[in-house]
């Protein structure tokens, strides 16, 4: 037997989309922070870069990152069953 789900009931689930949407921007989030990690380097002038001046090369370096579309149905798959179990 086959279970099929109905999509159309999650989007009016304000539990659901709250959920999506703090996934989505905490894998964001860590993205932007490891991807600004691997490229901060290990030099000198490296090392001195902490705090605001990291933030601020994070934010400058990932500006117009975005998940894409499989990350988030990967996220939705996920709350669904976060969902699902919570339910039981």
């Amino acid at each position: 037997m086959t279970l099929v789900s109905n999509t159309t009931v999650e989007v009016d689930n304000d539990q659901f989309l709250r959920l999506c949407d703090r996934l989505s921007a905490f894998l964001l989030q860590t993205r932007k922070r490891n991807l600004a990690h691997a490229l901060v380097g290990d030099d000198e002038f490296s090392n001195d870069m902490v705090g605001e001046d990291f933030k601020n090369f994070e934010k400058d370096l990932t500006s117009g990152l975005q998940l894409t579309p499989y990350d988030q149905l990967r996220i939705q798959s996920r709350v669904r069953k976060i969902l699902r179990s919570s339910n039981t």
